[in-house]
Order: C-alpha cells, then sequence, then structure tokens
C-alpha cells in the first residue's frame, strides 16, 4: 500500500472536527482546486454501532454525509487561493440528491471521492462518491459557506 498523501495527523491538524466525529483517516491523493481522494476506515468499536442497530451494525448516512463533508473542508483548506485562513472554516450548508445504495458495515473502507464543482472565495459545491471495494455506497452534492469561528 503506497504512502499516503496527508496521514491521520495531518488530517487531523487540518479538521475541526474530533472524536467522535473525525470521519476521514488519511488522505490518498488531492489536487488543490479540484479533487480529492480520502480514506475511512470503518470499525465495530466506533460509538454509534451500539444504537445503529444493536443486532446489525450499519454505518449511518449522516455519518457518511459527515466523511464527504470533511473530505471537502480538507480539500478547500489545501486549495492554495482560496483556503481556510486561521479563525475560519467551511459550514454544511445545502446537501442536494444524495442517494445511499449499499450499507456500509464494520470492516468495510470507505474510498471518499469529492470533487469541485464550483468554487469561490467563500463557498464551494462539490459532488462527492463514496465506494466500498469499488462498489458505489452513496453519492450527492454538497454545498459550503466560509465562517469565521
Amino acid at each position: 500500500m503506497a504512502k499516503p498523501f496527508l496521514n491521520f495527523e495531518e488530517v487531523r491538524a487540518l479538521l475541526k472536527q474530533r472524536y467522535p466525529m473525525l470521519m476521514v483517516d488519511t488522505v490518498a491523493a488531492l489536487e488543490p482546486g479540484k479533487s480529492i481522494q480520502a480514506v475511512k476506515n470503518v470499525t465495530g468499536n466506533e460509538m454509534q454501532f451500539p444504537g445503529h442497530f444493536p443486532e446489525h451494525a450499519i454505518m449511518p448516512g449522516t455519518l457518511i454525509v459527515e466523511a464527504l463533508g470533511q473530505a471537502a473542508c480538507i480539500l478547500f483548506s489545501k486549495t492554495t487561493e482560496t483556503g481556510a485562513r486561521p479563525g475560519e472554516f467551511l459550514v454544511l450548508g445545502s446537501i442536494n440528491d444524495m442517494r445511499f445504495y449499499v450499507p456500509v458495515v464494520p470492516g468495510d473502507r470507505m474510498d471518499i471521492h469529492v470533487q469541485f464543482a464550483k468554487l469561490l472565495p467563500d463557498m464551494a459545491l462539490a459532488e462527492g462518491t463514496v465506494t466500498v471495494d469499488g462498489t458505489v455506497v452513496a453519492r450527492g452534492k454538497l454545498g459550503f459557506a466560509r465562517r469565521k469561528v
């Protein structure tokens, strides 16, 4: 396996989220202003699984969307001409055409691909796809706005 573009510590330094809401483990590839490929390894000891669902653990769709959003935030922060400045972050403002096709379960590796459809100084529109073993499990469009902390 190739060395990640960004390891876990580097990812954590770019995001405001912390345990249990950190949904990106590593970044495999990143092209500033264009696209990112990130990874989330789903493990059975995560907080959501005792309640979703006790007899058959399934990754909640909201957390899959959160993983897409965090990947988009990393891409935004690494985009040189519009990257986040100190004290700023992206706020998720819209979710469109979000579809979930296959359940994600503990043991799966979510491969997260996000590309910017439109990038302006204070907002971004992104399209994201999540796959597990090459199968599309979720797809949708997200809108973000830049905000101060």
